[in-house]
């Protein structure tokens, strides 16, 4: 009798778990495109474009998108690694301003929402001059670490990295790195903040680098993804979005 009882319940047992298996795998497709409540984002504090509170340009502006579906913004500041951690780990759905492909394991829409001027730091120094990428060959290059510019940069570098603007500066004038490498906006805060003598540094355009949302690869990720190409797709051209711009005083960037 005992056998006959434990084998009754194996088989109901197993029967249930069939049919939850087969109504889980009925149910994913439509969790999968379902649009999410909220976006979960993280963000490091980006020159008044992203603040503490939520507000700033890019917040502004990422809300203004998704706002079109219903979809909230839930924000959380972290130091740029971490954010980027945080994404690859999948504790959070998109960090903001990645550069295109700048990691290999985040998922990037077609749409930019900004994008920003590289800009070339050298000494005034006879043999120290920057017409161009190709002037960066077999040169130390330096940049802020995790920013991956060798993606964009496609000539063989020494390469550097530093953890401040502060640092570069310092082995620029050491004579150990030929070139730094950055955002014009955070050199011109670091500059500005510190009061840095700047008469025996040469300034130059590199390039210009989109800015993006990066994605988790998860379900919800690839729906927010699809849901910001869609929207903006049609929103980027519209007097609400250059409004926005207009407001924070940046100029358009398409």
């Amino acid at each position: 009798m005992k056998a006959c009882v434990e084998r009754d319940s194996l088989a109901l047992w197993s029967r249930r778990a069939l049919m939850a298996g087969v109504a889980s795998s009925l149910a994913w497709p439509v969790a999968a495109d379902t649009p999410p409540a909220d976006i979960h984002l993280v963000s490091d504090t980006w020159h008044g474009l992203t603040r503490k509170d939520g507000t700033g340009l890019y917040f502004d502006l990422i809300r203004a998108v998704y706002a079109r579906r219903k979809i909230e913004l839930r924000i959380t500041i972290y130091p740029y690694a971490r954010t980027v951690q945080a994404v690859k780990d999948k504790r959070a759905d998109a960090w903001v301003a990645s550069f295109l492909h700048e990691k290999d394991f985040a998922l990037y829409p077609r749409w930019h929402f900004d994008r920003n001027v590289q800009q070339a730091l050298f000494r005034k120094r006879p043999g120290y001059l920057f017409g161009g990428i190709a002037d960066l060959r077999d040169k130390r290059v330096a940049w802020l670490r995790d920013f991956g510019l060798d993606r964009y940069l496609k000539v063989p570098m020494k390469i550097v990295e530093v953890d401040t603007i502060q640092s570069a500066l310092q082995m620029l004038e050491a004579g150990r790195i030929d070139y730094f490498i950055g955002a014009q906006s955070d050199i011109a805060d670091d500059i500005n903040s510190r009061g840095v003598d700047m008469r025996d540094v040469e300034r130059a355009f590199v390039m210009h680098l989109g800015l993006y949302l990066a994605f988790a690869d998860t379900a919800r990720g690839e729906v927010l993804r699809r849901i910001w190409d869609e929207e903006m797709e049609t929103f980027h051209k519209s007097d609400t979005f250059k409004a926005i711009y207009q407001r924070a005083g940046f100029d358009y960037p398409y």
